[in-house]
């Protein structure tokens, strides 16, 4: 123990440069240049910069970072410029530099160059040279090399095999693949398994060697019975599967594949075959400039573009690969040239367009949507223009679903398309033109009471009064088109969405749009008519992300315009039917609002407790609501009698044991038997009801087979800790698992419930990046379900344990066992508790003497868990990328109450689990003690991350996240928007909520909350926050827009900039000492 106490002590203070200058002295190795190296190999994109990546002078070390970051011009410079690097590293670098940057006269210049140099080729450079050779297509090249028992390299090999298959002589040909094959699976054989990224250059080289050996077959068939389309379609096949792989392992593919298809067009005499090859080699030149597009390369798309112009000459019509051409200049910054392009292309075509080419006209429609997006980005051309001229002309152009598809949904440019359909009627955020409606309705009262007064007074100066009169008359003009402008854009968007979600899955995620647009808008006939035509057409399933919040605004005679409810019900009926596992628990909720009451005997529904949500008064809302939720359920009821009848049982039984008073067993800790009298334990074989804590996937056909439904449940329950002492259960399935469960009374589980749907979108949002989905960027969700306003049910995170338990534990935290001398856990929350009422000064003062007395010890959860360094290795890196996203979505959604109780650990997979979601959109900041951070970034936080800290892996997957999120501002913005006016989502705070949170029983102090807060006070409070209600979800969803806008402190940031100072924000001692004593900021 000893030893590992002076271990402990000494690796408090140590950082990665103070080890690194260490070991240079002792071994003569650099430990930062060891792990560069070992980062390299291994293929993580982001430690690197974690171990001196982009800080450090060295020259080696800026190579190696802008190798990693594609920056090949700085490479260039850099290689051209360091001549004190050895020459083989450098010839290799300046080679591989002028590869990828596209420059390939120069390079044979410089490799011609190298040669008259120097006679003797090192292997290296011997094999860069042949791939420099095969890749221009130089057959004429040898290189005199003493060849040893080595036999040919790769490149070698493979230029071998090109030649002879450009001169027919097929033996060799194979002969010579065989050997690479050969040579590249023996290297395979060599491989470590404990890094799969280490052979990814020998997969990549062996799928090469694979198409190369089928293009052999091609070449040796009969005339007759080639078909080289056959060819290209098993390539884009390939290319599908390697889309997420690393440019440099896709690139050598495709430059193999142009060789390819330019040796077939040398050698191919007839002219319809020469004429599909070039048609082939022109599409799969198209298919590389994307690619490398993509990945920010825009030397290699605009040599793509010059090689299929030596195939195509320009003056013949217009083609799609032209339009590539304009993208490329436009990813080049070259806007101006891009939009030339276009237009010239769009001229050419307006000309010659005829209906029944079928292509021409796809090409036609896609140049108008991408010219009229770059106008209005480029603020070239008025929106109006830019909407009859391009986009309404691309849409009656495409005709087909698909063409309207695209039309309307790439990246909507500002203030154009869909996004003119206004935010908010009130002329909120978003409205058109620079002054809000209400500005000039105000205006206009104003010059009516300036010419009223003008006349009453008699002071008739009738030029004063005509202008006056004029103005306002221009006034009123304006605001006129202004509105009909309005509701023209409106009509036309709601038209486009709904068109767009007929006609495809590609968009689905636009349905809160649409929905959003509807439901802020129920008052407008058109709205309503064109959902009630064409919205009941959209499939079912496309609905079930937003049916909280459908559902919520059923059956209110109060909003709405004619009709509006019922297309409403209508289509709630319409998704319940098809899907009713996903919808009837949601719809029974509602039905049940008030079930609590009469299921509980009346003594328990007395006994003062106190919670987080206010009292509610049920108003004619609520009752028009419950009525209609009862209607859906008989509607269902009449078509699925016994599944209703199950659930609804299942759903009693549930409330019951929500509200069973389980005081008498407070402190076991141990299995309870459940009292014979609940409901629950008679349930058996429910064979139509799904276990409601699980993930059902979407089924659009709605057949839904082979689903786990209930079979039992077990005997007994344990307690959870918490005010309310929620039950845990466990639900036997049909495939036989038992699935744990959490039965809560007295909450409203439906904020939680809403939170998880906002986190499973922001999922989806990250699958659809390819940075993210690289990293395996997620939040991890669990399924809730609210049973009534005050109960619900959820899923049990199997195999988790909050922080806290694991570090500060009174019996066996990390804390007390690995520094034993440390202050205690206790002491450090008595201290700040003492401090609670003096200045923040001397808060500051507090904490840190409690951080020099108490330092963290998060680093052993990894050590203690995973003992293979691979695998430590890995879930180090899982929980790192954990911290970073949930920290950014956390931020972004404003969740606050991040105490160490509130976020669980999973020990397989080391990623954090985020509970309690009570606290969000910022409300955390006008609690008593408001919160001060923007995420948990403690030094716990920080330490279990590993000797780089923050730097690296999680500052880069920060602005990975922070990037996906604000690129899709639009679909965040709406989602939230369309949460917030959901008229039961309980999400602003109020008086009670703040009690509960800042005076919850503390476990290790004395602090007793005082439940009786004047009822008739509360209510008060309630109805007037009820009367803001409005003015609060505006300036909600106007501080998220600045969050996606990287808006700070009043000043725009960059991503970078963002998360640099969120990080510091949130990492600042000052901030945290000003922390609620129970958050515990010293952990």
């Amino acid at each position: 123990t000893n030893r590992n106490l002076v271990f402990e002590e000494g690796s408090q203070s140590t950082t990665i440069s103070s080890l690194s200058e260490k070991s240079k002295e002792e071994t003569g190795i650099s430990l930062q240049d060891l792990l560069l190296e070992i980062y390299r190999s291994i293929g993580e994109p982001d430690s690197l910069y974690g171990c001196g990546g982009g800080k450090m002078l060295q020259p080696l070390t800026r190579l190696r970072t802008y190798e990693h970051e594609a920056m090949w011009e700085k490479a260039l410079v850099t290689y051209d410029l360091e001549t004190a690097i050895s020459s083989p590293t450098r010839q290799a670098g300046i080679i591989q530099a002028l590869q990828n940057l596209g420059l390939c006269h120069i390079l044979s210049v410089y490799l011609k160059g190298l040669d008259d140099e120097n006679k003797e080729w090192c292997a290296e450079l011997q094999e860069l040279h042949y791939q420099a050779a095969w890749r221009n297509m130089q057959w004429d090249h040898c290189i005199s090399v003493n060849k040893g028992i080595e036999g040919p390299s790769y490149h070698e090999s493979l230029y071998n095999a090109l030649q002879s298959l450009r001169d027919k002589e097929f033996s060799t040909f194979y002969e010579s693949l065989k050997y690479a094959r050969v040579k590249e699976v023996e290297e395979l054989c060599k491989g470590s398994l404990e890094s799969v990224y280490s052979l990814y250059p020998t997969l990549s080289r062996l799928q090469a060697i694979g198409e190369l050996e089928s293009i052999g077959e091609l070449f040796s068939r009969s005339v007759v019975e080639r078909q080289p389309s056959e060819v290209y379609i098993k390539w884009r096949k390939h290319s599908q599967l390697l889309k997420d792989s690393d440019f440099s392992f896709q690139e050598p593919i495709m430059a193999l594949r142009t060789v390819i298809l330019e040796l077939l067009m040398e050698k191919e005499m007839e002219n319809s075959q020469r004429e599909c090859f070039k048609d082939i080699l022109t599409k799969h030149l198209v298919e590389l400039s994307i690619l490398a597009r993509t990945f920010k390369n825009t030397q290699l798309p605009e040599r793509a573009i010059f090689q299929i112009k030596q195939y195509n000459s320009t003056s013949c019509g217009v083609s799609g690969w032209q339009l590539e051409e304009a993208q490329v200049f436009w990813a080049k910054q070259e806007q101006s040239l891009a939009l030339s392009i276009l237009k010239q292309m769009i001229k050419k075509l307006d000309a010659s367009c005829s209906e029944d080419d079928s292509n021409q006209k796809l090409i036609y429609t896609e140049c108008l949507r991408v010219c009229g997006n770059w106008l209005a980005e480029t603020c070239l051309e008025n929106p109006a223009v830019i909407m009859q001229t391009y986009l309404e002309k691309a849409l009656s152009q495409s005709g087909t679903p698909q063409g309207i598809t695209t039309c309307w949904l790439r990246p909507a440019p500002q203030g154009i398309g869909p996004k003119m359909a206004i935010r908010h009627p009130s002329g909120s955020p978003g409205a058109f033109g620079g002054m809000s409606t209400c500005q000039q309705e105000a205006g206009l009262s104003c010059s009516r009471t300036s010419l009223a007064l003008l006349r009453r007074q008699k002071l008739f100066n009738a030029r004063y009064t005509i202008k006056v009169q004029r103005e306002l008359e221009l006034d009123e003009c304006a605001l006129r088109a202004l509105k009909e402008d309005r509701k023209r854009f409106l009509c036309k968007a709601v038209e486009n969405y709904i068109s767009c979600l007929l006609s495809g899955e590609g968009h689905d995620m636009w349905i809160f749009r649409l929905c959003s647009l509807w439901l802020e808008n129920s008052g407008v006939s058109e709205v309503s008519g064109m959902m009630k035509r064409y919205g009941m057409k959209i499939p079912s399933y496309k609905f079930l992300p937003l049916m909280y919040q459908l559902a919520a605004r059923m059956g209110t005679k109060m909003t709405g315009g004619l009709g509006f409810h019922e297309i409403l019900n209508n289509l709630i009926s319409r998704i319940s039917m098809d899907h009713p596992h996903h919808t009837l628990f949601i719809i029974l909720a509602l039905a049940n609002a008030n079930k609590d009451e009469s299921l509980t005997k009346s003594e328990a529904a007395r006994r003062s407790r106190i919670t987080k949500n206010a009292p509610k008064q049920n108003s004619q809302l609520d009752e028009d609501r419950t009525e209609a939720a009862t209607k859906i359920i008989s509607a269902i009821r009449s078509r699925r009698p016994q599944m209703v009848r199950s659930v609804e049982t299942l759903c009693d039984a549930y409330i019951i044991l929500a509200n069973f008073d389980a005081t008498q067993w407070k402190t076991q800790r141990k299995g309870i038997k459940i009292p014979a009298d609940q409901p629950i334990t008679k349930l058996k074989d429910l064979e139509d009801v799904v276990v409601p804590t699980m993930e059902i996937k979407v089924d659009p056909t709605g057949e839904y087979k082979n689903l786990v439904t209930i079979q039992s449940f077990k005997a007994e329950f344990r307690l959870a800790g918490g005010v309310n002492l929620p039950k845990i259960i466990d639900c036997v399935g049909s495939d036989g698992k038992e699935r744990r469960q959490l039965v809560k009374g007295r909450d409203d589980l439906r904020q939680d419930a809403v939170m998880q749907q906002v986190f499973q979108m922001c999922n989806t949002l990250l699958q659809r990046n390819t940075e993210t989905r690289k990293r395996k960027l997620t939040i991890c969700t669990y399924k809730v379900v609210p049973l009534s306003q005050r109960s619900g049910v959820l899923e049990w995170c199997t195999g988790t344990v909050p922080i806290g338990e694991f570090l500060v534990n009174n019996e066996n935290g990390a804390h007390k066992r690995y520094r034993p001398k440390d202050i205690s856990a206790y002491q450090c929350q008595k201290k700040m508790m003492d401090a609670q009422k003096k200045s923040y000064e001397e808060k500051y003062e507090t904490f840190m003497d409690i951080c020099k007395n108490f330092q963290p010890v998060f680093r052993y959860f990894c050590m203690e868990k995973f003992l293979d360094p691979a695998v430590w290795f890995e879930k180090r890196l899982a929980y790192t990328r954990s911290v970073a996203t949930s920290s950014i979505v956390g931020y972004i959604l404003g969740l606050g109450d991040r105490h160490v109780q509130n976020i669980l650990i999973n020990e397989q997979s080391a990623e954090l689990v985020h509970i309690d979601l009570g606290v969000a959109f910022e409300q955390g900041k006008i609690l008593p003690t408001p919160e001060t951070v923007p995420f948990r970034l403690t030094r716990d936080i920080v330490d279990g991350m590993g000797i780089t800290g923050v730097e690296g892996v999680f500052r880069r997957c920060c602005e990975k996240t922070m990037e996906v999120m604000r690129n899709s501002k639009e679909t965040l913005l709406t989602i939230v928007e369309v949460l917030l006016y959901d008229p039961l989502f309980d999400w602003t705070m109020n008086p009670l909520k703040a009690l509960y949170l800042q005076q919850r029983l503390e476990d290790d102090t004395e602090l007793h909350p005082t439940p009786n807060a004047d009822d008739r006070e509360c209510k008060r409070n309630l109805s007037e926050i009820d009367q803001s209600f409005n003015k609060v979800a505006e300036r909600v969803l106007m501080r998220l827009q600045e969050k996606l806008k990287g808006v700070e402190e009043g000043t725009v940031l960059s991503v970078d900039g963002q998360v640099n100072l969120l990080i510091q924000q949130a990492m600042d001692p000052k901030n945290l000492s000003r922390l609620f004593p129970g958050w515990k900021a010293w952990v």
